[in-house]
């Protein structure tokens, strides 16, 4: 009889054992910091500082029409009050590459979660949510700052692309230059070395936007690991109400 108890035993083990490796398996899969290269994800998790020395001026080509279209612009809104007419000036961010190609020291934080990457900016505060994975059918999705982006990993890299990105800029006295519905970024992050052997994270940005530019813009951006900066609290909005409070406000009209 006991023989028989521990054969009942032993067979119920050997059933429910492969069962429990499934199981184990598909916790350990969602828990994987993103995709198919976990040890890269870890590597570029943390907060980044841009590295100004290190990083590319954005060369803009406009085409014909939107150089144009610039100077009608200008024509018709002109002069320039940067007090005025800069959309930082109220508080406004703007939209993609703008945060990835700030050499600013502002940093950013990169957050790995099953499925997504998160990007947390200081500067306005501004966040990137990150599918990683096969595109979804979007059938309607409103433009914004940020844009609507998903990724995937080509070996050690990870590719971002976006698309749907608010159209700011036209006209504005700093920043980028105007944005078609056409415009779409590419982003090839990777991990590398310093000059004095420190990790590195780089950023190959391409913006292809054919209404605008005469040909694909491509820039290089670099940031350095900065486990010790936290990235902090950005409340624009606070400095125009202390300034009130200071006596100081604002010389644009609506912020009076």
């Amino acid at each position: 009889m006991r023989k028989s108890a521990d054969h009942a035993v032993a067979l119920l083990a050997l059933t429910l054992l492969p069962m429990a490796w499934a199981v184990c398996d598909t916790v350990e899969s969602a828990e994987t910091p993103i995709g198919s290269n976990p040890a890269v994800a870890r590597e570029m998790a943390g907060v980044w500082l841009p590295d100004s020395h290190r990083s590319d001026r954005p060369q803009w080509s406009l085409n014909e029409a939107a150089r144009k279209a610039a100077e009608r612009y200008n024509a018709q809104y002109g002069p320039v009050d940067p007090t005025i007419d800069d959309a930082n000036a109220s508080c406004i961010p703007e939209s993609m590459p703008y945060p990835m190609r700030l050499i600013a020291q502002y940093p950013f934080e990169i957050l790995f979660t099953p499925g997504r990457l998160t990007m947390f900016f200081e500067v306005f505060g501004s966040v990137r949510r990150i599918p990683i994975g096969p595109r979804k059918p979007v059938l309607e999705a409103l433009p914004t700052a940020m844009g609507h982006s998903v990724g995937h990993w080509e070996g050690d890299t990870l590719v971002i692309e976006t698309d749907r990105i608010r159209r700011t800029g036209a006209g504005a006295p700093f920043g980028d230059p105007p944005i078609s519905n056409a415009r779409r970024i590419v982003e090839r992050l990777s991990m590398g070395l310093d000059p004095n052997g420190r990790k590195e994270l780089r950023n190959e940005i391409t913006i292809h936007d054919p209404f605008v530019l005469t040909a694909p813009m491509t820039m290089h951006m670099v940031y350095k690991w900065s486990p010790d900066i936290e990235v902090g609290e950005y409340l624009c909005q606070q400095d125009i109400w202390d300034q009130n409070l200071q006596g100081s406000p604002s010389k644009v009209p609506w912020r009076q």
